[in-house]
C-alpha cells in the first residue's frame, strides 16, 4: 500500500506496523524520496492529547536547560540583534520563563497546553514579525507538517526547532525510542532529507547537529552556529555579551496585574 508523502509529495510505502497507546494497530510509511515516516491518519490524537505532555517524558527539565543554553548563545553570538523571539508549542512555558531570565524577549505560544511557567508573556494568536522562533520537540507532532511550517514562515525569519533524525537504517518500530509507542504522539519522523527539503521549499539554510536544526533565512557562520549546536565547546563564551535578566521586570509586572 501506499499514500502521499506529507513532505515532498512523492510516493510513500508501507513500512511498518506497531501497537500504539497499548491498543491500536497503526501502519507506518517512508517516502521514496525523502525518506519522511508518517503514520497513517492518526485517528487518535484526541486521546492522545488527554494529557499535553506524556507522563513518561522524565527528561522535560534536562531537556529546556540545554535548549536554552544553546538558545541563548545562538542570540548572543550569532543573531544579536534579534530582539523579539518566540517560543512555538512551549508546552508549560518553561523554556520561554529560562529564557527572559536570560534577558531575552521571549514570547509563548501554544494553544494545546497550560502556560504554568510564563503567565503573562504569551503571544497573540495572529502575532507575526518575530525575529526568531524555537519549536522544540513539536516538528514529530505535526499532522499535517505544511501547515504548521507556513505558519512558522510566516511568524519568524529564522527557527531553531529540535527533533530526532532518523537513522539511515531506518530501524522499526520497537527498535527505535522516539516512536515513543506509548503515547502515541509522534506520528512524523524527519530523516536528514525530509529536513534539508522543507529548508529549501522555505528558503533557508539548513545547519543541523544531531537532534538540533538551525533553519535560517540569513548566511551566517556554519562553524560558529554549529558549535554552539553542539553545547560544548563554547561554553568559555558565556560570561560575554550577556543580557540584563527580564525577571525582576516580569515579577512587578505580575504583581501590578494581581493589585
Amino acid at each position: 500500500m501506499t499514500t502521499e508523502c506529507l513532505i515532498c509529495r512523492s510516493a510513500s510505502d508501507s513500512f511498518a506496523h506497531a501497537k500504539i497507546m497499548g491498543k491500536y494497530d497503526i501502519e507506518y510509511f517512508r517516502c521514496r524520496d525523502c525518506q519522511f515516516i508518517q503514520t497513517e491518519t492518526p485517528y487518535w490524537l484526541d486521546e492522545a492529547y488527554d494529557d499535553a505532555i506524556v507522563s513518561t517524558d522524565v527528561g522535560l527539565i534536562s531537556r529546556n536547560q540545554r535548549f536554552a543554553r544553546i538558545t541563548d548563545r545562538m542570540l548572543r553570538f550569532v543573531y544579536p540583534s534579534a530582539m523579539r523571539c518566540v517560543d512555538y508549542g512551549g508546552g508549560y512555558g518553561m523554556f520561554t520563563r529560562m529564557m527572559r531570565d536570560r534577558g531575552h524577549h521571549f514570547s509563548h505560544r501554544d494553544p494545546y497546553c497550560e502556560n504554568l511557567f510564563a503567565a503573562g508573556n504569551e503571544a497573540e494568536p495572529q502575532a507575526s514579525g518575530f525575529d526568531f522562533l524555537t519549536a522544540f520537540e513539536v516538528m514529530e507532532h505535526l499532522a499535517d507538517p505544511h501547515a504548521d511550517l507556513q505558519t512558522l514562515d510566516s511568524i519568524a525569519d529564522h527557527w531553531l526547532v529540535s527533533t530526532e533524525v532518523v537513522p539511515d537504517s531506518a530501524p522499526l518500530p520497537g527498535q527505535w525510542w522516539y516512536y515513543v509507542l506509548d503515547g502515541g504522539q509522534h506520528i512524523s519522523l524527519w530523516s536528514r532529507r525530509s529536513l534539508q527539503a522543507i529548508a529549501w521549499q522555505y528558503d533557508r539554510k539548513l545547519i543541523s547537529y544531531r537532534g538540533m536544526h538551525l533553519f535560517s533565512r540569513s548566511n551566517v557562520s556554519t562553524f560558529w552556529a554549529t558549535q554552539i549546536l553542539r553545547d560544548r565547546t563554547v561554553r568559555a563564551l558565556d560570561p560575554l555579551r550577556k543580557r540584563r535578566s527580564l525577571l525582576q521586570d516580569d515579577f512587578q509586572r505580575a504583581v501590578a496585574s494581581a493589585g
